[in-house]
């Protein structure tokens, strides 16, 4: 496959209405491929910011190919080949933390996604209030609708 640069894939100019923690491979083959096909079929007209996670991360490779690659889907009738191109710039805050810090400054942003995960997080033990358990047990029904993509799948059948 040709390596994707300014030269042979130009970069879309669209608002940029979405802030993204990480640049691993779930959020740009699902997260921003998802945003891909709402700029193609309807006037959603967004691009992404990149906040890189980790110290070690992927910005400069993203940055080589102006933050355009190409998705791949294989299944049973091929392959389908996309590019990608909602990613705007990346901002390194391990290189660069007031560009990180200036990302708080657009009105513009609408949304915040992140794929991260609870490792390393430690929650304070408190005791449930009554307003925490409005309706007092859970099923969990809204825990798997939550993590299996169907709070992003409505977001994106309510635009």
């Amino acid at each position: 496959m040709k390596a994707l640069n300014s030269k042979n894939a130009p970069k879309a100019i669209r608002p940029e209405r979405i802030i993204q923690f990480g640049e691993g491979n779930f959020l740009r083959a699902f997260v921003d491929w998802i945003i891909s096909n709402m700029n193609e079929k309807t006037d959603f007209n967004s691009s992404v910011v990149v906040v890189q996670p980790i110290e070690k991360g992927m910005c400069d490779m993203l940055e080589k190919q102006n933050c355009i690659y190409t998705h791949l889907i294989r299944g049973v009738e091929g392959v389908e080949k996309t590019k990608i191109n909602v990613i705007s710039r990346c901002v390194n805050p391990y290189k660069d933390y007031d560009a990180y810090l200036a990302l708080a400054e657009n009105p513009d942003f609408r949304f915040v996604v992140s794929n991260t995960t609870e490792a390393g997080i430690v929650f304070e033990d408190i005791e449930p209030e009554a307003i925490d358990m409005p309706y007092g047990t859970i099923s969990g029904a809204g825990v798997i609708f939550g993590v299996t993509g169907g709070v992003l799948e409505a977001a994106c059948r309510s635009v």
